[in-house]
């Protein structure tokens, strides 16, 4: 029998974390690894379909406006996972995909993972699971949009990442650039708010960590 290569995908991404050894060197048989520099580009419009699950690194979605600049979609994390909507049928048409740093990657063809996804039904119910906390990450940052202030909008995800971490000190896990992108400001405003934040004592800041004030 040919030797199965193990890939970082199958033994750290939480998807396929529930499923047998022997269904995670199935999957590892059908995944092909590769590994980005940052700023390269792992999915653009016109791509075949297929998952991309992020081993190590950071990968951003985005699409481009009218105007030709960027409107941040998502930031994947180790762990998490792109190209789901292509394989259910509903692929977003101008979304890209790079590496916001040196990231290592596996993909899955959308035919091969069809086939796991109907012999692994607990599979299915995993990526049902996590798309499904994809979507609330969505409607999270559409929340934050719709506040016209833009200090309501740094103020609501600070608070949002503070009660995920469950300690009043964290780290933002991107660029600043990146995340005035994602609040839908900019780097300068962004930092005049930070600098005013702590100036009035609610936090302190050292770099991209911040500590709440109480």
């Amino acid at each position: 029998m040919p030797t199965v290569v193990h890939h970082d995908c199958t033994r750290l991404v939480p998807l396929f974390g529930g499923l047998s050894q022997a269904a995670k060197d199935e999957i590892d048989a059908l995944t092909q690894e590769r590994h980005l520099t940052k700023g390269e580009q792992i999915a653009r419009p016109g791509d075949g379909e297929r998952l991309v699950v992020v081993a190590h690194g950071l990968l951003k979605t985005y699409q481009l406006t009218t105007g030709g600049n960027e409107q941040l979609l998502n930031i994947t994390k180790p762990g998490g996972y792109i190209g789901e909507q292509a394989l259910l049928g509903a692929p977003n048409p101008n979304a890209y995909t790079e590496a916001l740093a040196a990231s290592t990657v596996c993909f899955i063809d959308r035919s091969d993972f069809t086939q796991l996804l109907l012999s692994h039904p607990e599979l299915s119910v995993a990526l049902l699971t996590a798309t499904a906390k994809k979507i609330q990450q969505a409607e999270q940052q559409t929340g934050y949009l719709a506040d016209e202030s833009v200090p309501d909008r740094i103020h609501a995800y600070l608070d949002d990442l503070r009660t995920e971490s469950g300690c009043p000190t964290v780290t933002i896990p991107f660029a600043w650039k990146e995340l005035a992108n994602y609040l839908g400001t900019t780097p300068e405003t962004m930092s005049r708010q930070l600098k005013a934040m702590v100036q009035a004592g609610e936090i302190e800041r050292q770099g991209k960590t911040i500590t709440f004030v109480d």
